[in-house]
């Protein structure tokens, strides 16, 4: 299907499917791809599956998807907690929002205990009948709910590899693995499950769960017996609605007491203490340490790095797959930069030094910065700082969603005429992990940006705001005597 006329066609195809309430039998084949993850080859759990659907099924999903999110958000019918698959929500804001009440919860000297859930199989488990039944209770009605009902049931999936197809197998349960509809779908289904946990303070990203809780030794033992409660409410509501705990991938953390011992159980289960977790993709131990994260992200850069040297030779094709493939695997949730220890900053702004060395085959003749200049790449601290500063704003002008409260200073009784202007308030702390966290210690950078930068309104107007102050003022060197200021600058940011 193609041609000028195509987009009058899928307008036609679209309206009778959901004015009818039927979804297409044609579009509902889904071909599954395995991909070889680690291990023995011959193990069938050592693969992932990749699902394709019909793309001319994901444009309708898409509209649908996008509608029915923003009821969702318009009737305040998502928990709070969820940022997963929701309009400027992401692992990041996520993310954010959970490290910034840990750290505030050690700055009060209490106690943090963590429990991590796994849910087995999530979006494979879910029964279509309860699921309608959520939907109805958050106002979907027909023809859309029909649709839906359509678009789950009597759907078929296919192995394929290579020019091999196996036999077309039923999918009797689950919201449509590789659909674009069916992430938001589980969302809802899973959604009043924070409603298992009055005290712990709970944290979704799609199926995966953690709770905070915070006490004193003084007052362990009736935290104890809370969590236990709690434990058993959603091991109840896992029967409920017919999901199933992964009992070996929940355990519990505890930050500010490493020889804290404590029997949790859940379906007669004990759950394990953790060390250390890998949480969205993040890795940090119980003492919010993330020098594992980073020397796993390092290793993983340096190998590809090694690939890229060692097979391709125009130095064009050097950067570019170095931008691509390399730089973003360390650039993920940069936030968390703040925390770092300068060991594990250095390691990281040493393999990019490493990279344009070698890509110039130049020796320490022509320092760091200069080699950046010439190859068009800018230092990883300097995008760090300019990423974060651009994130600073989303929260403070509200673009991206979180918890977190960012206050102006004549909000909060200490405004001065003379370049206050949108400062923000920076709180007090006690800790160094609290003065370190994102949020405290961009408040101060923030305060330091020129008026006019921080007084934008537009985010692409900050944005060019943002790139003059930081070539004019040189921001992130301040103090130029600070060790290591040629190479991560003197906020180690």
């Amino acid at each position: 299907m193609s041609g000028p006329d195509i987009q009058t066609l899928l307008l036609k195809i679209y309206t009778l499917s959901l004015e009818t309430g039927t979804y297409p039998e044609t579009w509902k084949v889904t071909y599954v791809l395995p991909k070889h993850k680690s291990g023995p080859r011959n193990l069938v759990e050592n693969y992932r599956p990749i699902n394709i659907t019909p793309v001319i099924s994901r444009i309708m999903e898409k509209v649908i998807q996008n509608q029915l999110s923003d009821h969702l958000l318009k009737e305040d019918l998502i928990d709070p907690s969820q940022h997963g698959f929701i309009r400027t929500r992401s692992c990041s804001t996520c993310l954010i929002d959970f490290f910034n009440e840990v750290t505030r919860m050690r700055d009060q000297k209490k106690l943090v205990i963590i429990l991590y859930f796994d849910i087995k199989k999530a979006f494979d488990k879910v029964p279509h009948n309860l699921l309608i039944n959520r939907l109805k209770s958050v106002g979907i009605i027909n023809p859309l709910l029909q649709w839906i009902k359509s678009f789950l049931t009597n759907r078929y999936q296919i192995t394929k590899i290579n020019s091999n197809t196996s036999t077309p197998r039923p999918i009797t349960s689950g919201v449509v693995q590789g659909s674009v509809l069916g992430p938001l779908l589980f969302i809802i289904y899973i959604n009043n499950i924070c409603r298992c946990f009055s005290t712990g303070k709970t944290y979704l990203y799609a199926d995966d769960l953690k709770v905070i809780y915070k006490t004193d030794i003084c007052d362990l033992r009736s935290t104890m017996q809370t969590i236990q409660h709690e434990l058993n409410m959603v091991d109840d509501w896992c029967k409920r609605w017919r999901l199933e705990l992964n009992i070996e991938k929940c355990g519990w953390l505890c930050i500010g007491d490493t020889s804290l011992k404590m029997k949790l159980t859940i379906s007669d289960h004990t759950l394990p203490r953790l060390a250390s977790v890998t949480d969205l993709g993040v890795h940090y131990s119980h003492s919010l340490n993330f020098s594992e994260h980073i020397s796993a992200k390092a290793s993983k850069m340096r190998k590809l790095l090694g690939f890229i040297l060692r097979n391709f030779y125009q130095n064009e094709s050097k950067i570019l797959l170095y931008k691509v493939c390399v730089r973003p695997i360390v650039e993920y949730c940069s936030f968390l930069f703040s925390n770092l220890r300068l060991s594990d900053i250095l390691k990281v702004e040493g393999i990019q030094r490493d990279f344009t060395r070698k890509v110039l085959k130049t020796d320490s003749v022509i320092d760091y910065s200069s080699r950046c200049q010439i190859l068009g790449i800018a230092p990883l601290w300097e995008r760090r700082l300019r990423s974060n500063l651009i994130l600073y704003f989303k929260l403070l002008k509200n673009l991206t969603y979180s918890t977190c409260q960012i206050i102006l200073a004549r909000d909060s009784h200490e405004y001065e005429l003379r370049n206050k202007v949108s400062t923000v308030k920076v709180e007090k702390y006690r800790s160094k992990t609290r003065e370190n966290f994102f949020l405290t210690k961009y408040a101060i950078i923030w305060n330091s940006l020129p008026s006019e930068t921080r007084m934008a309104d537009e985010l692409h107007t900050f944005v060019k705001l943002l790139d003059q102050a930081l070539t004019r003022t040189d921001l992130a060197r301040t103090n130029t005597s600070a060790p290591h200021s040629d190479i991560i600058g003197s906020l180690h940011v």
